[in-house]
C-alpha cells in the first residue's frame, strides 16, 4: 500500500506490558444510550471507475459534501477532490487540489466560511533514501472546492523526523486549529498543534498536545466534539505503540483543544496484531462512532496489509469516563485508512479504501 505507514512502522518496539486484557473496560452494549448499526449500502466517493486511497470527507454549508482521495497517474501523487449532492449517495468527480512526483498523501478537507474550503495534506520531497524534506501544505478554494490555489506551510522540518496525517478543525472563535503528527524519536511522536486566525494563511508555532516524553507513537488524530454532564468536550483518538504493535487511545478536552486529560483505551487488539488509524464523530445526543482499521481477525500480521474495517460506540462521557462497545464489522480485509463524517443527528458516513475509496452509513438508534 502507498500508505504512509509503511514509512513509519518501526520494527524495534520496546514490548512493554501486555499482560492486561483488553477487554476490561468494554461495556455490555446495553449500558449504551443508543444502538450502532452498520448499514449495507457501499456506495463510491468518486466517479466511476471509482479509485484512489486515503479516503476522507467534509460537509458544506451548501449541503454538499467534499470527498477527498489519493490517487497514482503516471507515478505521481493526485490529490482528489469529488462532490455529493443528494446527502452522501452519489458522487462525481470535482477538482484536483495539486500533483507532483514526491510524498504528496493524507490530504484533509475543512470548509471554514461558506464556499471556503482549506485542504491540508503531506507533501514531502523524497531522494533515493527517503524523504528529504518534509511539509504540512494548505491550500485553499474559495468556490467550494472547484478551483484551488496554494496557500501556506502549516509546519514544516528537514529529514530524518517526519510529519504526517493532518486534521484540521475550526476553535470556538473561528480560528483553524490544524493538529498533526510529528516524530521526536524513532519510539516516540506526538500530536502537534498549529493555529490560524486568517483562513490558513500564517500559522503559530507548533506545540506538542500530549505526551512528550511518552516513549509511543501517537498518530492518526481525529477530533470529535461532545458533551459531558453539560460541559461542553472533545475527543480526540489516536494510535498509538503501548504494547508494541498498533492500539486505538482517546484523550478528552474541556478547553476547546488548549489541554488533553483523560487517556484512555478505545481498542486494544491480541497481542501482536494491531489496530490504527482511527477517527471519530459524534451524533446529536453526543454519543460517538471511532472507525479504524485492524488486523486482529488475520492469522498473518503484515501491518498495514490484511487489515478489517470497525467501529466502536460510546455514549458521551461521564465526568472524563468513556465506556467504548465491542466492535462491529464495516468493511472485510483488505481495507485502509477509514474516515467517518457525521451525516445528520443521528447517522454518520464512514469511508474506507478497498479497491477504490468507498462508503458505508452508520445508524445510531438511541434506546
Amino acid at each position: 500500500m502507498p500508505g504512509h505507514l509503511g514509512q513509519k512502522v518501526l520494527k524495534s518496539f520496546g514490548l512493554g506490558d501486555q499482560s492486561h486484557s483488553h477487554h476490561h473496560h468494554v461495556s455490555s452494549d446495553q449500558q449504551l444510550p443508543g444502538r450502532g448499526v452498520v448499514n449495507d449500502d457501499e456506495r463510491g466517493l468518486s466517479s466511476p471507475p471509482n479509485n484512489g486511497t486515503y479516503p476522507r470527507l467534509a460537509k458544506l454549508s451548501d449541503g454538499s459534501i467534499l470527498s477527498s482521495f489519493t490517487r497514482f497517474p503516471n507515478h505521481q501523487h493526485a490529490l482528489r477532490v469529488a462532490r455529493s449532492t443528494d446527502g452522501g449517495r452519489t458522487f462525481e468527480d470535482l477538482a484536483e487540489v495539486t500533483r507532483g512526483a514526491g510524498d504528496v498523501d493524507n490530504m484533509f478537507l475543512l470548509e471554514i466560511s461558506p464556499g471556503t474550503v482549506l485542504a491540508a495534506f503531506r507533501n514531502h520531497d523524497l531522494g533515493p533514501g527517503g524523504p528529504t524534506h518534509f511539509r504540512i501544505t494548505v491550500c485553499r478554494s474559495t468556490d467550494g472546492g472547484r478551483t484551488w490555489g496554494f496557500v501556506s506551510q502549516a509546519a514544516e522540518k528537514k529529514a530524518p523526523l517526519g510529519i504526517w496525517e493532518p486534521f484540521m478543525r475550526l476553535g470556538r472563535r473561528g480560528e483553524v486549529q490544524l493538529t498533526y503528527s510529528q516524530e521526536f524519536a524513532p519510539d516516540n511522536q506526538c500530536t502537534m498543534l498549529v493555529v490560524s486566525h486568517d483562513q490558513g494563511s500564517t500559522w503559530s508555532r507548533p506545540i506538542c498536545l500530549h505526551g512528550e516524553r511518552d516513549r509511543l507513537r501517537d498518530g492518526m488524530n481525529g477530533i470529535a466534539s461532545t458533551i459531558d454532564n453539560g460541559r461542553e468536550a472533545l475527543v480526540m483518538v489516536i494510535e498509538t505503540t503501548r504494547y508494541g504493535s498498533f492500539n486505538v487511545e482517546a484523550i478528552i478536552s474541556y478547553d476547546d483543544g488548549a489541554s488533553w486529560h483523560h487517556r484512555h483505551e478505545v481498542f486494544c487488539p491480541p497481542r501482536g496484531h494491531n489496530a490504527g488509524s482511527p477517527q471519530v464523530a459524534s451524533f446529536a445526543d453526543g454519543s460517538m462512532a471511532v472507525v479504524f482499521m485492524t488486523d486482529e481477525d488475520s492469522a498473518k500480521v503484515e501491518w498495514t496489509k490484511n487489515a478489517a474495517i470497525k467501529v466502536v460506540f460510546a455514549g458521551p462521557p461521564q465526568d472524563g469516563h468513556i465506556q467504548w462497545s465491542r466492535p462491529q464489522l464495516i468493511s472485510p480485509a483488505s481495507s485502509f485508512w477509514p474516515g467517518v463524517m457525521a451525516l445528520d443527528h443521528h447517522t454518520v458516513l464512514a469511508t474506507y479504501d478497498r479497491g477504490g475509496p468507498n462508503a458505508k452509513t452508520i445508524s445510531w438508534n438511541p434506546r
